[in-house]
């Protein structure tokens, strides 16, 4: 032994933490090298979520650790103080099967309990109703083949702060205006949440105000920041109720039963969830597609087709009708698609009820993997041509993140390519209200709002390359040890 080694032995240098940590056969070191750097390499990738995965894994394999400390599945070991892969192996499973078990068991209660996933399905006297569910009038896939599963889940593992806006919307607080007779002034709050007004009538459509998110039990997305915000105390007395379809984010039950004094037209089967909610009876009216609805000198409607699909809990998809609405309001002929594919319908709906002063049509939360039920930017202009409407609003948009589209993209392509095809588009301000038939409201809010940030990796390249050799030095600082240790032994044999 060298001179220098006993003097580091003397002084303790050789237990320090950084001398032990060094020290060659030590997996310590190789293994903070390699966490560290994976987890920066994810975080720089925006791919927190294997992070996330990486940390549940960590704390099952802690969670299985501390359970061989007791007797669990002891009996056929050999050595209790150094448990078997065998026995952890069956500690994992167990506590899986717990897990699915409670799972099951909180989901079921959930689904007996809560009002809020609405009734039980029934059946239903239509054409549209077939094998104990609705179908759309053309073929519909819920997913394509141009966009696997796999593609897909690997798009939603990447996070992307563009999603959503990171700071407040920009919103005018909602005013009255006044209106000449005749006059029908609109107010979009959002999402589908549109408010139209006349001097005798107020009519809204799939009406979702609060903070609650847009899944069962508010625990979908939530919306996004608002300037201002929006309750129905803000509101004028509504008359009647529209709505399309009996997703959470069109159907809100806390919403319905403060308006539980207003009249609802709403697709066959959304019926009965009204009536668990509360609703009189008299106060609705279930429509099928061309049903026609006389509700007074001045207001009638149509519930016409969407190429969509409903359902609020795990069993009941399909079980009642989506569709879109036709509005004949003093005299101005007025279109909403709810949630809709781009589909054949429009010329016909636009040859019964068309040509349109304005038509509302769904133009977010879209992706190529279930573009059959949402339309794309395209398509949302091409609707517009084919129903024959003079002026075209977007909506969907602009509240919940629902989709991988950066949040304003609906509304920077749906104005650009309407311009390049002559179909004036509309982008009203949310919370403002304008006349229809006056001059349309092409404000270009959303721009300068929020700015997206690029993966920090990729505006420091070398750092990516600096991780991943620090990741590579952590695999051979445990592996080589091993090797020698291998062949040490294979030497003395």
């Amino acid at each position: 032994m060298s001179i220098e080694s006993n003097l580091a032995d003397e002084k303790g240098e050789g237990d320090t933490f950084f001398g032990k940590l060094l020290k060659p056969g030590n997996d310590l070191l190789g293994y903070i090298l390699i966490i560290t750097s994976f987890v920066i390499w994810a975080e720089g990738n925006n791919l927190r979520s294997l992070n996330i995965i990486a940390v549940i894994i960590v704390i099952f394999w802690l969670f299985v650790n501390l359970l061989t400390k007791t007797r669990l599945f002891i009996k056929k070991e050999k050595d209790p103080s150094n448990p078997s892969r065998k026995r952890k192996l069956k500690i994992l499973s167990l506590m899986l099967v717990i897990i699915v078990a409670l799972l099951i068991l909180s989901t079921a209660t959930v689904l007996n309990f809560a009002e809020d996933f609405g009734a039980d399905p029934t059946s239903h006297d239509s054409p549209n109703f077939n094998d104990e569910r609705f179908e759309n009038s053309e073929p519909t896939d819920l997913s394509s083949e141009e966009v696997s599963s796999w593609d897909l889940l690997a798009d939603y593992m990447v996070s992307d702060d563009c999603r959503s806006p990171n700071e407040e919307l920009p919103s005018e607080k909602f005013k009255i205006i006044n209106l000449d007779e005749g006059e029908i002034s609109v107010t979009w709050f959002g999402h589908s949440t549109i408010l139209m007004r006349s001097n005798n009538i107020t009519i809204i459509t799939d009406p979702v105000f609060g903070d609650a998110g847009a899944g069962p039990l508010s625990l979908g997305p939530s919306p996004f920041p608002y300037e201002n915000s929006y309750s129905l105390d803000d509101l004028p007395e509504i008359d009647y109720v529209f709505i399309s379809h009996d997703h959470y984010d069109h159907l809100d039950m806390n919403t319905v039963k403060e308006l539980k004094d207003s009249e609802f037209l709403v697709p066959l089967g959304i019926k009965n969830h009204l009536l668990e909610w509360g609703i009189d009876d008299a106060n609705i009216q279930e429509l099928d597609w061309y049903d026609e609805a006389n509700l007074s000198s001045e207001l009638q409607v149509a519930f016409t087709p969407a190429r969509h699909f409903s359902g609020r809990g795990l069993g009941d998809s399909h079980s009642t009708l989506w569709g879109s609405w036709v509005f004949d309001f003093h005299d101005k002929s007025i279109y909403f698609s709810g949630d809709t594919g781009y589909m054949d319908e429009f010329t016909t709906i636009s040859e019964m009820y068309g040509p349109f002063d304005i038509a509302f049509l769904d133009s977010g939360q879209y992706n190529v993997a279930w573009q059959q039920v949402h339309m794309l930017p395209e398509e949302v202009i091409q609707a517009g041509i084919d129903l024959n409407a003079s002026v075209i609003l977007p909506i969907h948009i602009s509240k919940y993140e629902l989709a991988l589209h950066h949040w304003f993209e609906p509304m920077e392509l749906v104005s650009t390519l309407g311009e390049e095809r002559n179909q004036s588009v509309a982008t009203p301000m949310l919370g403002s209200s304008f006349i229809i038939g006056d001059e349309i409201p092409n404000d270009t809010w959303w721009r300068g709002v929020s700015e997206c940030t690029q993966p920090f990796l990729d505006e420091y390249p070398i750092l990516e390359y600096v991780l991943i050799y620090s990741g590579f030095v952590g695999v051979m600082w445990i592996v080589i040890p091993r090797f020698k240790k291998t062949d040490n032994l294979a030497e003395e044999e």
